[in-house]
């Protein structure tokens, strides 16, 4: 651009600064260099002058500059020629485009993405003030990296002989980031596409893998590089050279509703059966399983986030459910189909899932050209919705250890060569998992029986079975219901005019969809004293219960899931006050929970039968075989197999029963076996 033009455009950005941004150069002078970027809304250019605003997105590389060199000039003498100040522009209304679609179109142009973070880079020094040396007579030259070309010849002695100074020569940090479409813009089985970004100085180190942000920067290319390392001749990299960041709120509810929306979904919500009509258009084409329905209706709406106690932890708000089956009882139907429901979900299969893809990790690779990158998995991606996890009892144990934070604490830490990071990972998780011995064994403790960790099952607020029971009447209607939906679906493809029809869920997705955003994005309901007291009645009952029985049915750590639930239940009918049928509705499922799962042999409701594997029957019958083998040890020095069995039967303990229980007690370090059909018991120094 001729120098006239540019000194036009300089002056005037100086009028427009002084008039718009006065005090935030001020407070630039009065912090710089801890403060170095001024923040420039593009809102407030269009005011100024339209066609500068445009310019700015249509023309960026004309305009930059001088808006630079407009902020230097009123800074005065705090910085020089060489030092970096930044005119960081941010909400544009035109070019914004999903990150998918960003392409040759926008080359050269100023844009704007709502994008997700999910890799990151370490800081990569890069020459922002190039000394170059004549190794022959000597001259010193100062290039401008991002404005300047270095010439091949010396300009003074005209021969091929400039080196550059690295040593003298001025740097900034780069910092590349990779980013994607958050999962909500993507609708349907939409792939997700990775944009590089640039960011440089002040804004290095200010987003990690998982935030939500608003972009805006120039997007340009670079030369692309083979497999072998060599340039090609006509393919270019895109990257976007980042102008600003603005963090953003990770939304859930972050869907269009309108004004007639907003008006259907309160009136819904005025509907006395309205809990009911939502549950039933949960995956709609899956016959019963009534109380996972409830659940899952109930995670969806999630409780009352952002609660902090008063030593400053936070209370979780999500609710875990894991949905453990027979082979075939629909549970990956069920996953699939919740994740397109909700404004944000993500689905992946324990058998194909490493610790990293679930969580988050520190791994070099060719983004960081070598370096260290952090890169965040599906549940820091799917912070904010839920993330549905089949084959969970498949995940690798070194890769399930990386759970047990993440469901807690909903945060996920990463310790590795150095780095060390901590990322939010605030989703609700729904996992599903096949039994051990591939049904279910009606003879042998749930626990027994899912090949998870006692303490991951501990962190989920319902577990729930899928059992195949043979059952005619059952059958029929079964057979009857999926029979209907296959005819219809074939009916429709063959453009048949008479065929029975499936009958539709109350509800249809698109508007459940938006009711569950607006409800989780505007109702943020509260115990009342009713709830309160019915939540607390029926902990302290059966746990007056337990003690009586000798069990434990509840543990406190099942209080705050029944408060989760009942505050979801509220949600349901966009209710700011938790009432009593919320508590009840929360008592209801966790009842069938543990009637289903947590109860012994002796049909005492115990926790442990579920949580741990050890429940208080298991104890009891374990340290009764303890006691007849310390007993015959006083009598006899030793205890006989036989003899150790003879007794337990006499307490009507089978001999199958006591041989797995000796085999335990051996495991465990109790008792051990000097030589064959002898069993003695290990003496402990307290002893």
């Amino acid at each position: 651009m001729p120098g006239t033009v540019v000194e036009g455009i300089k002056s005037r950005f100086e009028d427009f600064l002084q008039k718009y941004y006065k005090d935030e150069i001020n407070d630039i002078i009065v912090s710089y260099p801890n403060m170095k970027s001024l923040k420039v809304d593009i809102k407030d250019l269009e005011k100024f002058d339209a066609q500068m605003a445009e310019d700015v997105v249509e023309r960026p590389d004309t305009i930059l500059e001088s808006a630079k060199e407009a902020l230097v000039s009123l800074l005065g003498d705090v910085v020089s020629e060489e030092s970096e100040v930044y005119v960081r522009f941010f909400g544009q209304n035109v070019n914004t485009p999903l990150v998918m679609n960003v392409g040759s179109t926008f080359i050269g142009k100023m844009v704007k993405v709502d994008a997700l973070v999910v890799k990151r880079s370490e800081i990569i020094p890069r020459v922002h003030i190039g000394v170059y040396k004549c190794s022959y007579c000597g001259s010193i030259y100062k290039y401008r990296m991002d404005k300047d070309e270095v010439p091949e010849v010396c300009p003074e002695c005209k021969r091929k002989s400039l080196k550059p100074s690295e040593e003298e020569s001025k740097y900034v940090d780069l910092q590349k980031i990779a980013v994607q479409d958050p999962l909500e813009k993507l609708r349907g089985n939409t792939p997700t596409w990775q944009l590089e970004v640039w960011i440089v100085d002040d804004l290095v180190n200010t987003v990690i893998p998982g935030d939500r942000i608003d972009i805006t920067g120039v997007l340009r290319i670079r030369k692309r590089r083979n497999m072998r390392g060599k340039v090609e001749k006509d393919l270019f990299s895109m990257y976007l050279d980042a102008s600003s960041i603005m963090p953003k709120q990770k939304e859930f509810a972050e869907i269009d509703i309108s004004e007639e929306d907003e008006r259907k979904i309160v009136e819904l919500s005025k509907d006395p059966q309205i809990f009911e009509k939502i549950w039933r258009s949960v995956v709609p084409s899956v016959y019963g399983h009534e109380e996972v329905k409830q659940s899952i209706v109930l995670q969806l709406f999630g409780g009352t986030p952002n609660k902090t106690l008063v030593d400053g932890g936070v209370i979780r708000s999500d609710i875990h459910i894991l949905l453990i089956g027979d082979p075939g009882s629909a549970k990956t139907r069920i996953l699939q189909t919740v994740t397109k429901l909700v404004p944000k979900g993500i689905y992946v299969s324990g058998k194909s899932v490493t610790g990293g893809g679930m969580t988050a990790v520190a791994e070099r690779d060719e983004f960081a050209e070598g370096g260290w990158t952090l890169r965040a998995g599906a549940l820091v991606l799917g912070s904010g919705g839920i993330v549905c996890i089949d084959e969970f009892d498949k995940i690798e144990d070194t890769d399930r250890a990386a759970l047990h934070e993440a469901l807690e604490s909903q945060s996920i830490s990463v310790a590795k060569a150095g780095i060390i990071a901590t990322f939010n990972a605030k989703a609700a998780v729904l996992a599903a998992a096949n039994p051990k011995y591939g049904r279910f064994d009606p003879n042998i403790y749930p626990s027994e029986q899912f090949d998870i960790p006692p303490t991951l099952l501990s962190r989920f607020d319902l577990i729930f079975p899928i059992k195949d029971v043979m059952d005619e009447e059952l059958d029929k209607r079964i057979a009857d219901y999926i029979l209907t939906q296959h005819s219809a679906a074939g009916a429709q493809i063959a453009n048949v005019e008479n065929y029975r029809q499936v009958e539709l869920p109350p509800i249809d997705g698109e508007m459940l969809r938006k009711y569950i955003a607006y409800s989780k994005k505007n109702v943020m309901p509260r115990l009342s004293d009713e709830a309160s007291k019915k939540i607390q009645s029926y902990y302290v009952e059966l746990r007056k219960a337990g003690a009586k029985q000798g069990a434990v049915p509840i543990t406190p750590r099942q209080i705050e899931g029944l408060v989760r639930l009942a505050e979801a239940s509220a949600k349901t009918r966009l209710d700011s006050v938790v009432t009593e049928k919320d508590a009840e509705r929360a008592i209801s499922l966790s009842e069938f929970m543990l009637k289903t799962l947590a109860v012994d042999r002796g049909g005492r409701r115990d926790i442990d039968t579920l949580l741990t594997g050890m429940p208080r029957e298991k104890v009891d019958k374990i340290n009764s075989v303890l006691n007849i083998i310390k007993g015959l040890e006083e009598k006899e020095g030793s205890a006989k197999m036989q003899d150790i069995i003879a007794e337990a039967e006499k307490g009507g303990m089978d001999s199958g029963t006591t041989t797995k229980y000796i085999n335990e007690l051996e495991k465990s370090g109790d008792v051990f076996s000097p030589r064959p059909g002898i069993i003695k018991t290990v003496k402990r120094e307290s002893e």
